[in-house]
């Protein structure tokens, strides 16, 4: 009976230590298993940059177009016999241009008059043609009427107001413009496109260049505007004449 007490005894001490041992083992890999890397989530997390977003300003549009406007008019002395439109004769103005249109640069624009602007630069008075703030080309009203010799000058803006002339350097001789008076179409062929350097140029330079819209003794059509189109550095020149088999 002893015997038998002493081992009921000792089977249920050893599945106390076994059982203790499991819980011991089992409790430290638990441990280990999830305890949490510090080292590398300290690594892996650095504290995250500042990041400063820049943003560059874009000039408005009016701000734009008045500092363009100002660059692309043509300076030139006051013209010999210059007539003001007020003091021009009825006659003439019949024939002046009303209308432009060259076909292979997709332009069709009305055609108003322009006059001269006084400036003055520095001691000198020197002198502007206007330019219409619109889509259309201007008359030179000093300029000659259409269908009489001399030059008919029509100019226009080339990157601001609808730009009318944007694609006038496109233009190569032989091309077709036609330009309507109130009545009539008279038509012309481009001879000639030079681009000249006009900005910062001495004014030798710049008074060679205004020669082009002087008048002539032929009937010849010029017309006018700036170049390239990011800039008003130079100017761009066509010059058309009358076409042969055209109604002049």
């Amino acid at each position: 009976m002893t015997q038998q007490d002493s081992g009921e005894k000792v089977v249920p001490m050893g599945i106390v230590f076994i059982t203790i041992g499991l819980i011991v083992v089992l409790t430290t890999a638990s441990i280990l298993l999830f305890r949490p890397p510090m080292q590398e989530t300290a690594v892996a997390n650095p504290p995250l940059p500042v990041i400063t977003v820049v943003i560059t300003p874009i000039p408005n549009a009016t701000a734009t177009t008045e500092a363009a406007a100002t660059n692309v008019a043509t300076e030139i002395s006051l013209p010999e016999g210059f007539v003001s439109l007020d003091d021009a004769q009825v006659s003439s103005l019949a024939n002046q241009p009303q209308r432009i249109v060259i076909p292979s640069i997709a332009v069709d624009a009305p055609v108003v008059n322009v006059g001269l602007t006084a400036i003055q630069s520095g001691e000198q008075t020197v002198y502007q043609w206007q330019v219409p703030e619109t889509y259309q080309a201007g008359w030179h009203n000093s300029s000659a009427p259409l269908g009489q010799p001399g030059n008919t000058v029509l100019n226009g803006h080339h990157n601001i107001f609808g730009e009318v002339f944007g694609k006038l350097v496109d233009l190569e001789v032989g091309a077709e413009i036609v330009v309507y008076d109130d009545e009539l179409p008279h038509n012309f062929t481009v001879t000639d496109v030079q681009i000249l350097p006009e900005r910062d140029q001495p004014l030798a330079t710049r008074l060679e260049n205004a020669q082009w819209i002087e008048p002539t003794s032929d009937e010849r059509l010029t017309l006018v505007t700036c170049w390239p189109h990011t800039d008003n550095s130079h100017r761009l020149i066509v010059v058309a004449r009358p076409t042969d088999s055209g109604s002049n």
